[in-house]
């Protein structure tokens, strides 16, 4: 088999293949064979049918397309493997020439995995901000379990201030339309500086009660439907009634609601449980730092095919999870601020192919494996984690490969933590907490 190759673009290549004719004719007569098991033709048994009969029946051409189909894949994987190709596509077949006594000629075109320079990513000092366990999280998360439990009571009709909870009806108008969900009826708000929308709850301070009044407030401009994003709203706004707030005394009558003995046993799972998601934030913290040490040092040629799919990927992700909640994605495609959400999905994807590509170069200059078990154990783990059904998802090719990449991830994020020196350093404090602590004093 002769294998010739041209590069096109940064990662296309185009393969040139002609398979010899006593190979191309014998994979014919194969095909023969097995469409003689199948095929009823009077007089004949099957299996037993002679080859110039079949090729009356059913036709040459045929049965030149049933050789083609089991043939192109064998030889194309062959030509890919001689050529220690790392293809990232399904050939694309460009033209193929089979007359019987040929050879067989074929080009195709598919996608190699763009070459990777590896700058230094072993014994890198990297600086990860140091944050400690507050343990007064755990008191926060009991008065924040105490106002889910809060009882709301109506109270006689007075100005409105801030920290008060209204009953309202409200429907929003933007460019003079009312918006699709956008009425409300019997709806609670907490009044407070920035709840609802930016602006809203300011303008029900000091109002009463059994009143209408118009608020205008604008969503946000990352509002999360674009047709909204950014552009004022009108609120016609009736207020209903004033309620108060009673909140349940932190006891272990408290704890029980929650299935639990005791308070001091609520407070012991609200520590595991925060402690526990606190270290598992901290950890994602530093792979994520590490990771950005290693892609910054690297030197990659992206390939703008490789981000357009990745970023088709996110986009679909997006419209499903929109499916998912019932509403429609035809109207943010239609709307002005879609090209702004390309855009930055086109940014993320672009980061993403960047860190799979070093990461994956990373893997095969260390020779990172997986053993049968360790792919058996955690290919359970991923069925089950993900609620696919185990009976059609162990044979899926598709998850198995996604698991496989996300197991060969996890083992080389835990060789590149072995060899990088963490310099913990204070953590920022932020504008925020700056504002708090003058505050405090």
């Amino acid at each position: 088999m002769k294998v010739t190759l041209d590069r096109e673009g940064k990662n296309l290549i185009k393969l040139g293949l002609e398979l010899e004719s006593d190979k191309a004719m014998r994979a014919y007569e194969h095909a023969c064979r097995s469409l003689s098991n199948k095929v009823n033709i009077p007089g004949f048994r099957r299996g037993k049918v002679p080859r110039h009969v079949l090729e009356k029946t059913v036709g040459i051409e045929y049965i030149k397309q049933e050789t083609l189909e089991r043939l192109l894949p064998e030889v194309l994987n062959e030509a890919i493997a001689q050529e220690s190709l790392d293809i990232i596509t399904q050939p694309q077949i460009d033209s193929c020439k089979f007359d019987l006594g040929e050879p067989l000629k074929l080009e195709a075109k598919f996608e190699i995995r763009p070459l990777v320079t590896l700058g230094k990513y072993k014994g890198l000092n990297v600086d990860v901000p140091e944050n400690k366990f507050e343990e007064s999280s755990i008191e926060k998360a009991l008065e924040s379990l105490a106002a889910a439990q809060a009882e709301l009571t109506a109270i006689a009709p007075r100005p409105i201030k801030m920290g008060d909870t209204v009953l309202l009806d409200f429907e929003c108008l933007v460019d003079n339309k009312p918006v699709e969900g956008g009425k409300a009826q019997g709806m609670l708000i907490e009044v407070k500086i920035g709840g609802f929308i930016e602006g809203f709850c300011e303008q029900l301070v000091d109002k009463k009660p059994d009143t209408e009044v118009e608020i205008k407030a604008s969503f946000p401009a990352d509002y999360r439907n674009t047709l909204l994003a950014g552009k004022e709203g009108v609120f016609k706004t009736k207020i209903r009634e004033l309620r108060e707030k009673t909140l349940p005394k932190i006891d272990d009558a408290l704890a029980q609601k929650f299935a639990v003995e005791s308070l001091e046993k609520l407070k012991e799972r609200l520590a595991t449980n925060l402690k526990e998601e606190f270290e598992m934030n901290s950890e994602a913290t530093k792979q994520k730092l590490i990771v950005e040490a290693i892609v910054n040092n690297a030197s990659v040629d992206l390939p703008e095919t490789m981000i357009e799919r990745e970023q088709k990927l996110l986009l679909d992700q997006l419209k499903y999870y929109f499916q998912q909640n019932g509403r429609s994605f035809d109207d943010v495609e239609k709307s002005p601020e879609f090209e702004k959400l390309k855009t930055e999905k086109y940014e993320e994807a672009e980061k993403r192919v960047l860190t799979s590509l070093v990461l994956g170069a990373i893997i095969k200059e260390e020779k990172v494996t997986v053993t049968e078990e360790e792919m058996r154990l955690h290919l359970e783990e991923f069925i089950a984690r993900m609620g696919l059904p185990p009976e059609k998802a162990a044979h899926n090719e598709a998850v198995h490969r996604q698991a496989l990449e996300e197991l060969l991830t996890a083992k080389v994020m835990e060789f590149l933590l072995q060899n990088t020196e963490i310099t913990y350093t204070p953590a920022a404090t932020t504008a925020k907490d700056e504002k708090s602590s003058s505050t405090e004093n």
